[in-house]
């Protein structure tokens, strides 16, 4: 068990100090050199206890800072496979909604915003393109050194008022 002052020396070496910096910051140095400080320090690192709080301290912060290469690629697929029909569906003339309560949680990782327009609420999606293009390389579906790709636009989906339907859908092919 590491006392309060050796605790606050590691913390301080796993928030990036250095060793004379650490020891300075936890313990009383005011009448010493810091040729003695640098002694001192070493010597504390050196012990097993410090050295396996170091280490343990360490490999927490990074699990914490580490992106894993799957999660990633859950994050593309979720937006590849989504579809306009995940989040409404039409009956007749009429398009409802889907209570985003009610979507699972890939589903919702498609999502990039929610918003309410004067025409009724618009949901956008990811770029599902970029997504699909990303997992293709990643498959070596395609070549990673193409450049001349151009960008693809992210997929809309608008949600109107059902009584407009029809005439915002005119003043669309106009």
């Amino acid at each position: 068990m590491l006392t309060p002052k050796q605790e606050k020396y590691v913390k301080n070496l796993v928030s990036g100090m250095s060793q004379r910096k650490a020891y300075k910051k936890a313990f009383d140095v005011k009448d010493m050199s810091d040729k003695n400080i640098d002694c001192k320090a070493s010597k504390l690192f050196k012990n097993g206890e410090v050295r396996a709080r170091y280490n343990e301290l360490v490999e927490r912060a990074a699990n914490r800072a580490v992106i894993k290469a799957e999660d990633i690629l859950a994050e593309y697929k979720a937006i590849a496979f989504a579809n306009g029909t995940d989040f409404a569906e039409i009956k007749g003339n009429s398009v409802y909604l889907k209570d985003t309560s009610e979507l699972d949680e890939d589903k919702k990782k498609a999502i990039a915003s929610i918003e309410e327009t004067k025409f009724g609420i618009n949901v956008r999606t990811h770029n599902k393109m970029k997504a699909l293009e990303m997992l293709a390389k990643y498959v070596g579906l395609l070549d990673n050194n193409d450049k001349d790709k151009q960008e693809v636009p992210t997929i809309n989906i608008n949600i109107v008022d059902n009584t407009n339907l029809k005439e915002i859908m005119k003043e669309g092919k106009d």
